[in-house]
């Protein structure tokens, strides 16, 4: 159960690293993208891509607690002598593979591991 609660805790941490990051560039884009003379503002592809990986790492996180969030359920009924529904007895059978976290999980760090190298790229163009 320890492993579930250390899971939740860098989800969130995900969530608040992406929502950040997006919310600080967005509200100083002015500031970090500067027009060229009276041409509009040129924001950079990689800082947009940027964004739309942030966005999905979110949603992503979001598939990561529910499903958190199913198997604690789970795992709650069952030590409760509960009855438990066809999915809540494959979360708590397959925990131990726990592909119902490991892969949304893991797709939400590949999202946010590519957002991050996009904001640092971003910052060899402005």
């Amino acid at each position: 159960m320890e492993g579930l609660k250390a899971a939740l805790e860098t989800t969130k941490q995900v969530i608040a690293l992406s929502t950040g990051v997006i919310t600080l560039t967005v509200t100083f884009l002015e500031k970090i993208v500067q027009p060229q003379s009276n041409s509009p503002r040129q924001v950079p592809c990689t800082l947009k891509i940027g964004w739309i990986s942030f966005g999905l790492a979110i949603v992503c996180a979001m598939w990561t607690l529910m499903a958190i969030t199913g198997t604690m359920n789970a795992l709650d009924r069952e030590a409760r002598s509960l009855p438990l529904n066809p999915s809540q007895r494959e979360a708590t059978q397959n925990l131990a593979d726990g592909t119902n976290i490991r892969v949304p999980a893991v797709v939400m760090l590949l999202f946010f591991a590519v957002g991050i190298g996009l904001m640092i790229l971003s910052g060899f163009y402005l």
